[in-house]
């Protein structure tokens, strides 16, 4: 149906425009960008995408189709937010994803699929050329089974979650940015200030609604596509389908304190002592959450060491701190708040514009070494790229504590293999922001060096463990052969089982994202 009108809208502007239409090569059934050429100086490809944002906004309404040049989307990484989209379609509810899904795939059509619009890298989350489908109108919040799970829509925010459960003195396993969509978080894994009570959020998650590449809606657990269940906790959702909601796991959880320290960098050994203790306690007080930061301030030519402490009670400088505050700090603040505010805003400022991102992640088991070796490591590289412009680097680790990898074994297990892993282990991240697209290969040659140097850094301490959190991936790894070789295929058969055409693979219609292969 979506086809005839495709050719039928193409064929009444082909008079006036010099339009020539044939079947595509690729399949008897579709039309394709290629297939269209012209005459004049209009591109084939835009016309071709335009007349899907046609189809759409002929099936939905205008007020749910945006095009590109009346658009004013903002994206969180500079690199996404520069893509020119041909449309932005945003659905109102799981049926209409399942229609403009249909005439995506049966016109042969470029999409991406955002959810909060956190990732960094073109298609991701914003179509080259293509239609973006935009699921921020899919946000709703619902608690459940007498407090005990809660539905949330696809397009949720993290922030957007904490507040609707805080009001009931509620929450679930939610990220640490308020901006960031549930969609991507609780696919892909799910690390989280919460994980040491109550693991990670793909294991906290009951159900998944998904639609199917061939457009039809199911509800996917350990029960209904078991298979597909196992393989949607972890492997992210962008090679399966588009997740309309998720039936989470709720728990009560009132107000806690959160704290945010920084150092001068002469304190920098004996923070990282103190923080590999917090790490390393969290499996005896799973009330402590810890995250550390050692980045480099530009301005000041400097490096800082920060962390941020949480304790998940309502008690003010909570005395397990008390070692890493005998350091004398920098900067030092502490409240009594919700996980609603201390997340942030749920939305991405237009100003200050955004800037040009990259993530690149690794595992270790725990080894103060390590830890003061990595950020060694991190020093001497950043000395190549110190003058790009706007640089803001962070070597950022986080844990995965014991009680977060018991869990990954419940309701049938996940996809990371990490499940015959004694914990905890620590996840070290490289984050860095800057201004301009012409220092993106410097920036790209500093991750190189300084993950070689990492990797041989670790395997030499005995620390290394070859699981990549798939959340802090790098465009270009290889990330589903650290969840091992026999999850790997297992992932490989459950999406040619769901997605035969290839829609949502590396050369189908829905690229972006790290696809199983």
């Amino acid at each position: 149906m979506y086809l005839q009108q495709a050719l039928s809208l193409l064929l009444l502007i082909s008079g006036a425009n010099g339009v020539s239409v044939e079947r595509s090569p690729i399949s008897s059934n579709c039309l394709h960008a290629v297939s269209i050429t012209t005459t004049l100086n209009f591109s084939s490809a835009t016309d071709f995408f335009n007349l899907q944002c046609n189809i759409l906004e002929n099936k939905f309404g205008p007020s749910n189709v945006h095009f590109y040049g009346n658009d004013n989307l903002t994206l969180w990484d500079a690199k996404q937010n520069d893509v020119q989209y041909a449309c932005r379609f945003e659905p109102s509810n799981k049926s209409d994803v399942a229609a403009a899904l249909g005439v995506l795939t049966e016109t042969w059509c470029n999409f991406a699929v955002k959810c909060g619009g956190h990732s960094r890298d073109p298609n991701f989350s914003n179509s080259i050329g293509g239609v973006t489908i935009d699921l921020r109108r899919l946000n709703s919040v619902e608690v459940i089974r007498n407090g005990s799970a809660g539905k949330i829509g696809g397009g949720a925010v993290t922030a957007e979650v904490y507040s609707a459960l805080d009001a009931r003195n509620l929450s679930f396993v939610g990220g640490r940015i308020g901006s960031v969509g549930v969609g991507g978080f609780a696919t892909g894994g799910g690390t989280s200030p919460l994980s040491s009570r109550h693991g990670w959020a793909v294991d906290n998650i009951y159900e998944y609604e998904l639609v199917l590449p061939n457009t039809t809606i199911v509800n996917v657990n350990e029960h209904q596509h078991p298979d597909l269940y196992w393989a949607l906790r972890g492997a992210g959702g962008g090679s399966f389908g588009i997740v309309t909601s998720f039936l989470v796991r709720t728990f009560p959880q009132g107000r806690l304190y959160a704290g945010r320290r920084s150092w001068h960098n002469n304190y920098t050994e004996r923070v990282v002592n103190e923080v590999y203790d917090l790490y390393t306690g969290q499996d005896n007080n799973t009330r402590v959450s810890a995250d550390f930061y050692y980045g480099y301030v530009q301005a000041e030519d400097t490096f800082t060491p920060a962390a941020t402490l949480r304790y998940f009670e309502p008690i003010d400088n909570p005395p397990v701190f008390a070692p890493i505050d005998r350091i004398p700090a920098t900067t030092s603040a502490g409240q009594i708040s919700s996980l609603g505010n201390i997340s942030g805003p749920g939305v991405v400022p237009a100003n200050p514009p955004p800037m040009r991102h990259l993530f690149q992640t690794m595992t270790t088991f725990p080894s103060r070494v390590w830890l003061q070796k990595s950020l060694h490591i991190f020093r001497e590289e950043l000395e190549g790229i110190k003058r790009v412009a706007g640089l803001n680097p962070q070597i950022i680790t986080y844990t995965i504590p014991s009680r977060a990898i018991r869990s990954m074994s419940d309701r049938g297990g996940n996809a990371l293999g990490l499940t015959d892993v004694q914990g905890p282990l620590f996840i070290t991240f490289l984050s860095s922001a800057w201004l301009r697209a012409e220092d993106d290969p410097l920036v790209g040659d500093f991750y190189d060096r300084v993950f070689a140097r990492l990797e041989d850094a670790s395997r030499s301490l005995d620390a290394y463990h070859p699981y990549k959190y798939i959340g802090y991936g790098r465009l270009g790894e290889d990330i589903f052969s650290s969840y091992g070789s026999d999850n790997r295929k297992k992932l490989l058969r459950v999406q040619q089982s769901v997605d035969p055409r290839g829609i949502f693979s590396s050369t189908g219609l829905c690229r972006g994202g790290f696809k199983v292969r």
